[in-house]
């Protein structure tokens, strides 16, 4: 049935002033002089403060960030791979292969044992390598930090190496799943390589940090199961795949929690992700409790300035593309998409989603972020040979990048203001 939650009253006016910023554990939040607080989507298996011993702490979820993604900290990652090993990393980049390698990682001092790949599709690039670096492929339980895989990376199309790092912080601050994320650099065979994003992966230790039920199965690209393999009951997304009508969809999707994912999306513009259609970035969640959950995934197509090697814009019209009916050229929108916001209820509640969404894009604030992390990160990419552009052509696209944060605020804002836009129609 159509979900109960109370329909937001919200004016434009009242939604355009929050800003965001990073909190000292890597967790984005609203800067504490904010007079109203965001309506969140998360679990809603949260612990409870019953009172009593003021020590006892109470789990809550999400969790922290593991402290490999602290925002305040530029980590330095070292590869060391045989000439055997690295030989054949260079060679499966000449092949299109992700062959896992032994390698030792080292980190604050501290040495592991670990196995390593390439990274990439689109972003595949034999001029600067992007590694899955794996503590678990030989030991299922073999972790790092909690972690049983790092990533590093560092699209040729990301010319800010900001992009993923400025937008999963947006989603958390709607209270949505987030990949934690900083940047990163990484020391191969002892010598200083390049700069790189620095992502969370989404595995069984993401689900552990989100939620208190998190023994459901998750699908990559919402088809191939990733956890619960043995059992392989995928019943339930067989049901959602055959369901044609809403009232099917809500009893089976958190349809709050995914029209709030998919208005994030829209509102970033997330041009290479689910919401507009690319069905294979993005992550489906079944929670025991509440049901599919989309999770987002991939964000380095976001925000509109990512650019060919030529240094043309890939979307040069992204700030203005229709937040409900826009979809990735050469894809189609999904039609469970389609099918829920043609519905008039489900609609509107997308555009109240928007609403939420557009109230913590604050172009100043985001601005004011792009310049610190820019700052922290400018020695290290400057210093990075393997970049595939020249660091003016990163400086031209930090400055494209905030003009971005402006010009999409404000079409977003003249978009809500003109109204009727429900139900939607393809």
């Amino acid at each position: 049935m159509v979900s109960s939650r109370p329909l937001l009253c919200l004016l434009v006016a009242a939604c355009v002033d929050g800003s965001l910023v990073v909190g000292p554990d890597g967790d984005p939040t609203l800067p504490p002089d904010t007079d109203e607080p965001i309506e969140h989507i998360g679990d809603t298996g949260r612990g409870d403060d019953t009172g009593g011993d003021d020590t006892t702490e109470v789990e809550t979820w999400p969790q922290a960030c593991p402290d490999l993604y602290d925002p305040d900290l530029l980590p330095v990652f070292a590869l060391e791979f045989s000439p055997e090993a690295w030989s054949g990393i260079r060679s499966d980049c000449n092949n299109g292969a992700q062959t896992y390698r032994p390698v030792e990682l080292t980190y604050e001092g501290e040495t592991v044992a670990a196995m390593a790949r390439l990274k990439g599709n689109w972003s595949w690039s034999c001029d600067k390598l992007q590694f899955v670096v794996s503590f678990n492929e030989e030991d299922p339980a073999g972790r790092f930090h909690g972690q049983r895989k790092l990533m590093f990376d560092a699209p040729w199309y990301d010319r800010t190496f900001l992009h993923e790092r400025l937008a999963f912080p947006l989603f958390a601050a709607r209270g949505l799943p987030y990949s934690c994320v900083n940047n990163a650099k990484l020391v191969v065979n002892g010598e200083y390589y390049g700069l790189y994003a620095n992502l969370e992966r989404i595995d069984e230790e993401y689900l552990e940090r989100h939620f208190e039920e998190s023994d459901g199965n998750l699908y990559q690209g919402g088809s191939e199961l990733k956890t619960n393999e043995t059992l392989a009951d995928t019943s339930r997304l067989e049901a959602l795949r055959a369901a044609t009508t809403v009232a099917e969809i809500d009893a089976l999707v958190d349809l709050d929690q995914a029209v709030a994912e998919w208005a994030t999306e829209a509102m970033i513009p997330a041009l290479d992700n689910y919401w507009a259609g690319v069905e294979i970035n993005y992550y489906l969640y079944d929670h025991p409790s509440r049901g599919f959950l989309y999770l987002p995934y991939d964000l380095d197509i976001s925000f509109g300035d990512a650019a060919y090697t030529s240094g043309e814009l890939i979307w040069p019209g992204a700030a203005t593309v229709d937040p409900l009916t826009y979809e990735h050229y050469g894809w189609q929108k999904e039609a469970l998409v389609e099918l829920v916001l043609s519905d008039p209820v489900w609609c509107e509640r997308f555009v109240e989603e928007l609403v939420l969404a557009r109230s913590v894009f604050s172009p100043e604030a985001l601005a004011a972020q792009v310049d610190a992390w820019d700052a922290q990160v400018g020695e290290a990419l400057a210093d990075d040979a393997h970049k595939p552009f020249s660091t003016a052509d990163h400086a031209a696209a930090v400055a494209q990048l905030k003009l971005f944060l402006d010009t999409r605020a404000a079409f977003v804002d003249d978009w809500i203001a003109q109204g009727g836009h429900c139900p939607a129609s393809w």
